[in-house]
């Protein structure tokens, strides 16, 4: 029995954590927990509560085959109280889905999305995380064919995970174009781009909102997850959650201050 738990950082009651349960749904053999905030918690990045208790209350979820809760929190506290006070010790999830979130989720917007953290929580507790994010920010009610368009990929994360061959300290980072399932140019591995807008703010009133402007859509030169998803392919990203530099590190030897101090013992 493989055990799915889903998070969002759009809330319990928003309808991309429907679409996602329902296509999870579709797997055959899978049990499946939905622990969500139960409020919007769109760009919280990797916010954890500890200055508040957090209380997970039973909600129903559209009279679906789940077991859900609805928690005051983030989705990293969604992915941690889950493992921490939901599930036993001998029964804790196999894999991690977070979204389908409302919008994109590219390039350094990683570091931002709470659907990104509720996958990158799971990673951090030793399993496998997918974030699901959807090209439909101007459309927010439609979702189009995206749980036909998703299905073959969380099959396979899902089989890969029941058979312990997901690697250890990446979480998944996927983005799926708002187009139909028949215009859909494929399922491309993508770098993060990390450059693909500006912020800036907008002054109303007395304070001042922050807006981001993106480029015009150019040809497609480089296997980068913003370019790729205007093109109409699903962009898969591997992210790391170790950040270290490796080379810098090695470099670091030769820097004055660090030579100052001599070799290290051992």
């Amino acid at each position: 029995m493989l055990r799915i738990l889903i998070t969002n950082d759009d809330g319990i009651d928003a309808l991309g954590i429907r679409r996602l349960t329902e296509a999870l749904l579709a797997l055959e053999g899978a049990e499946i927990y939905v622990v969500a905030p139960l409020e919007e918690k769109s760009g919280v990045g990797h916010g954890v509560t500890f200055r508040s208790a957090l209380e997970p209350q039973e909600h129903d979820f559209y009279g679906l085959p789940v077991k859900a809760w609805a928690i005051n929190g983030n989705p990293a506290d969604c992915v941690k109280a889950a493992y921490h006070l939901l599930f036993e010790d001998d029964q804790k999830p196999d894999i991690v889905f977070s979204g389908i979130n409302v919008g994109t989720n590219l390039g350094r917007d990683i570091y931002y999305s709470g659907t990104c953290s509720g996958a990158r929580e799971a990673v951090i507790l030793g399993i496998p995380g997918i974030a699901l994010s959807y090209d439909n920010w101007f459309d927010q009610d439609n979702y189009g064919e995206v749980v036909e368009m998703i299905q073959p990929l969380i099959q396979e994360f899902s089989e890969k995970a029941k058979k312990g061959e997901l690697p250890q300290q990446v979480f998944w980072n996927v983005n799926i174009p708002h187009v139909p399932q028949k215009e859909l140019k494929g399922i491309v591995p993508a770098s993060l781009s990390l450059n693909h807008y500006e912020d800036k703010y907008n002054k109303e009133g007395a304070g001042y909102y922050l807006v981001r402007e993106y480029p015009e859509v150019m040809p497609l030169a480089e296997p980068y997850d913003y370019d790729l998803l205007k093109h109409g392919y699903i962009a898969i990203t591997p992210v790391h959650i170790d950040a270290t530099d490796r080379d810098l590190l090695k470099q670091l030897d030769e820097w004055t201050f660090i030579k100052s101090w001599g070799k290290r013992e051992g």
